[in-house]
């Protein structure tokens, strides 16, 4: 029953998605190409790109995802009101 309940909340899912994403960058070494929000470059575009995308997906899992997963959460626990049919 709870799974159902989860599977109703796309914000639990859309959180742990953007985890999920930044720690394939993290895994990848993106946090070597972070350097780019200093203003000091490691490489050229693709490194850039990477370090940008790193810096996007880290701030989405710090600030995002747990606002995401707290209000999906508060969806799938709390009862929904009865419907009222309208004639």
């Amino acid at each position: 029953m709870m799974l159902t309940r989860m599977s109703r909340a796309p914000r639990v899912l859309m959180a742990l998605v953007w985890v999920a994403v930044f720690l394939l960058l993290h895994l990848a070494g993106g946090r070597q190409y972070v350097g780019v929000l200093s203003g000091t470059r490691v490489g050229g575009a693709p490194e850039l790109v990477f370090g940008l995308l790193y810096a996007l997906t880290w701030f989405g899992a710090v600030l995002l995802a747990p606002i995401l997963l707290l209000a999906g959460l508060a969806d799938a626990a709390l009862p929904r009101p009865p419907s009222a049919k309208r004639r």
